[in-house]
């Protein structure tokens, strides 16, 4: 595209209170779901230690298998 076309096309931006309110509404939501993320990695990583851990004690005879 060449600058002369460029000029000619019209862009539609919300005012800019409805910028910042879609933003921080952004913003938010992002937050919720980066916490959740985190969650879910904690709670992943605590399973993976306990299975860690079964498979030791299964190993070394502290828990017998039948």
């Amino acid at each position: 595209m060449t600058q002369g076309i460029m000029s000619q096309v019209n862009i539609l931006l919300p005012p800019m209170s409805e910028q910042k309110e879609i933003s921080t509404y952004l913003d938010t939501k992002c937050s919720k779901i980066d916490h959740i993320i985190a969650t879910q990695k904690k709670k992943i990583a605590y399973l993976q230690e306990l299975k860690q851990s079964l498979i030791t004690n299964v190993v070394t005879g502290k828990i017998k298998v039948s």
